[in-house]
């Protein structure tokens, strides 16, 4: 559905209606303010675009970088001179920046005086309407001239107790509005902008060309009526075209949504309660989860804490076993030793010393020990600890010393040592 289209000039309001245009003429522009947010309030299921050009609206230019409205805002030297940029209770919006002679780049900033616009946005709000757009009469008459008049550079508006001129050349973009019944003076100043109406010679060739360019006119009504110089106008030659203000409405549809002179762009967005307390909703779900996946997560760690425990005392309880096998290896091996006299003592300590030279990742296997000293003793590796060169130490300090040759056969694959050699006195 297209969005219902209203417009402000001056004192002035025009809205679209199904039967046709209402138009109405309010004595402030608080008032005309007040009736077009009751006018737009009644359309409470259409969206809503405007031609918002009240009495006092400020068009001033701007020497800029080419940049777009998030970054103009932000300039220190644009935020000084046109403060407007940081109010949330103003409307504002900028032209595109283009280049003018000698370098460099300018725009036309359009803003509210006062408080205005950000009221007639509360009233267009609704479960399913809202106030999508709201423009100067300046854009909306450039956006006009782009569709309808190419040619022209001037679009001139009248309206009952309104006139309004738009420069629109190129780096040469200016705006002047009059409200409530004209004076003399006030014509003559509209001429002046309008360039060459009464024949005076321009004061340069671009003034020149400038003040001989072609004129768009855009009026609710007969010109003739509404303009006291349309005469002389008419007999410049310039006049272009003439067309209805209806047309100039028309033309706020053709503006792109991504054009930066929006003045209810310079307004927080609107938040709907019913958007708001979903994405509460979905917040809270999602940290749920969040909280779940962590009970989760610490309980898998637990049991892996506990699992990795038990391995430990598995390998703890193996580890006994073994010991406890070499302890009763070892006192049937002393069982076994001779009782002679003089090799008793040497062998039993030797046996002892033995004891304490293997280690908890070595399991012995076997033993012999001749009457002449001469031992052959087997073991098993069953750790990962197991340090070959530091049991050889270990043995030969309690007398257990491997033969030159072929005495130390260690066999990392199998784990598998066998040790063959004589038995001598054990170093202190």
């Amino acid at each position: 559905m297209a969005p219902r289209i209203g417009m402000l000039l001056g004192r002035s309001l025009w809205v679209q209606e199904a039967s046709g245009w209402r138009r109405e003429r309010a004595r402030s522009v608080a008032d005309a303010l007040s009736r077009l947010s009751e006018l737009l309030a009644a359309a409470s299921s259409e969206d809503a675009v405007l031609v918002f050009e009240p009495e006092g609206l400020v068009h001033e230019p701007a020497e800029t970088p080419r940049v777009g409205r998030s970054v103009f805002c932000k300039l220190e030297r644009i935020r000084t001179e046109h403060p407007v940029v940081e109010s949330e209770n103003l409307g504002w919006g900028l032209e595109p920046p283009e280049p003018v002679p000698g370098g460099g780049y300018s725009t036309l900033v359009h803003s509210e005086p006062t408080p205005g616009l950000v009221h007639l946005r509360e009233a267009c709000a609704g479960p399913r309407s809202e106030l999508v757009s709201a423009w100067s009469a300046f854009t909306v008459a450039a956006a006009f001239l782009r569709a309808s008049s190419p040619r022209a550079r001037f679009a001139l508006i009248l309206a009952d107790n309104f006139a309004a001129v738009a420069a629109c050349g190129r780096g040469r973009r200016a705006f002047k509005a009059w409200t409530g019944p004209l004076s003399e003076r006030d014509w003559l100043s509209l001429a002046t902008s309008l360039g060459e109406v009464d024949g005076r010679p321009a004061p340069s060739k671009p003034d020149a060309d400038s003040r001989r360019s072609p004129v768009a006119v855009i009026a609710d009504g007969d010109p003739a009526v509404l303009c006291p110089l349309w005469a002389d106008l008419q007999a410049s030659g310039r006049v272009s075209s003439v067309s209805t203000l209806e047309s100039l409405a028309a033309a706020v549809l053709q503006i792109p949504s991504s054009h930066p002179a929006n003045l209810v762009e310079a307004f927080p967005k609107a938040r709907s309660l019913d958007l708001y307390l979903l994405a509460t909703g979905l917040t809270g779900f999602a940290a749920a989860v969040a909280l779940a996946a962590s009970s989760v997560s610490e309980r898998n760690a637990l049991r892996a804490d506990e699992s990795a425990s038990g391995v430990r005392a598995r390998g703890m309880e193996e580890r006994l076993v073994h010991l406890e096998a070499n302890k009763v290896q070892m006192q049937r091996m002393a069982s076994q030793i001779p009782d002679s006299p003089a090799s008793s003592p040497r062998r039993h300590a030797s046996l002892v010393g033995l004891a304490d030279a293997i280690p908890d990742s070595l399991t012995l296997t076997s033993l012999v020990i001749g009457p002449d000293g001469a031992f052959a003793l087997e073991g098993l590796c069953v750790g990962t600890d197991f340090d070959a060169e530091r049991v050889r130490k270990s043995l030969e300090a309690k007398g257990f010393v491997p033969a030159d040759h072929g005495g130390w056969t260690y066999e990392g694959a199998s784990g598998r040592l066998l040790v063959r050699g004589r038995l001598t006195e054990a170093r202190p």
